[in-house]
């Protein structure tokens, strides 16, 4: 067995046989001509046979160095590829994000981010799945999802859930409405009105139920709709008042679709991120979330 070979040595056997001079070798490989002289004598002694014969200033490869030097370029060849791929995951032209998230922000606001984020990143593929925050979980704790975001009060062992962004529910009203003149909404003003609730089955629809009910407001349920951009459609077409997340609210009210207006006494709403706990996010994934967290501020400051 031949004495271990350094990566150095085949470096210098490479710039050799591709300058067809020590000098230049040494030049190409930031050295100097006895260091390169030095590294060939090396690997001539652990090969056993010449590697080059001089010819004045020139050195001229023997016949065994050019069956070497075959098998050393595709080794080359490889390790430039994993350079060029290194380089590639590093500067985000390659790569893929998978995201799921709950239809309140897959409406408009994630759709936004991953347009803003491809068009800094076109080498990065994204895929949105939009499901129920439930499903978002599910999908999430199977590990094979990046990102998810959802609105959630348990927890999955697979999943690692954090809030991301809080912000108050807001009353939603027909640009018409007598009480668009408010700049709060209370309990009372939803007594004995048209309102559009939330479908029983999500979780959001119990704390409005005791908002109104603390104060002893009853409104006139006229529908129900499990999403709040079905509601804030229904709201639009003048089918009563509702209650729903603020994102929804306030991209249909910057639409000039709705009014919205904040409740009093406040109630909070709770946008959790969800990641898989097996995993660290990636470099993309993490700039995902910046544009993300971006977004609310810029939507919620308006």
């Amino acid at each position: 067995m031949i004495p271990r070979l350094t990566h150095r040595q085949i470096e210098a056997f490479r710039a050799v046989m591709e300058t067809g001079k020590v000098t230049s070798a040494a030049a190409v490989l930031g050295t100097t001509q006895p260091s390169v002289s030095k590294l060939i004598a090396e690997l001539e002694r652990a090969a056993g046979f010449n590697m080059f014969e001089r010819q004045g200033r020139q050195v001229v490869p023997t016949s065994e160095a050019r069956s070497l030097y075959e098998e050393v370029e595709r080794a080359f060849v490889g390790m430039m590829e994993i350079s060029r791929v290194i380089e590639d995951i590093r500067d985000f032209r390659t790569g893929s994000l998978l995201i799921a998230g709950m239809p309140a922000l897959a409406l408009k606001l994630l759709p936004d981010v991953i347009a803003e984020f491809i068009a800094d990143h076109p080498g990065i593929s994204v895929s949105l799945r939009t499901r129920s925050s439930q499903a978002v979980l599910r999908h999430l704790s199977s590990q094979q999802f990046d990102l998810g975001f959802a609105a959630l009060d348990n927890d999955h062992p697979a999943v690692t859930r954090r809030a991301l962004f809080t912000a108050p529910m807001m009353g939603v009203l027909p640009l018409d409405h007598a009480l668009t003149e408010k700049t709060l909404l209370t309990p009372g003003d939803f007594d004995q009105r048209p309102f559009i609730a939330l479908g029983a089955e999500i979780g959001t629809r119990s704390e409005t139920d005791a908002f109104l009910s603390a104060a002893g407001a009853r409104p006139r349920i006229v529908a129900e709709a499990q999403l709040s951009a079905s509601i804030c459609e229904m709201v639009a077409a003048g089918a009563g008042m509702a209650i729903v997340e603020p994102v929804t609210a306030m991209y249909f009210a910057n639409l000039g679709r709705i009014a919205a207006r904040p409740l009093s006494p406040a109630q909070p709403f709770r946008y959790d991120l969800l990641l898989p706990t097996t995993r660290q996010p990636s470099r993309a994934a993490e700039q995902f979330l910046k544009l993300v967290e971006a977004r609310f501020d810029a939507l919620l400051a308006v």
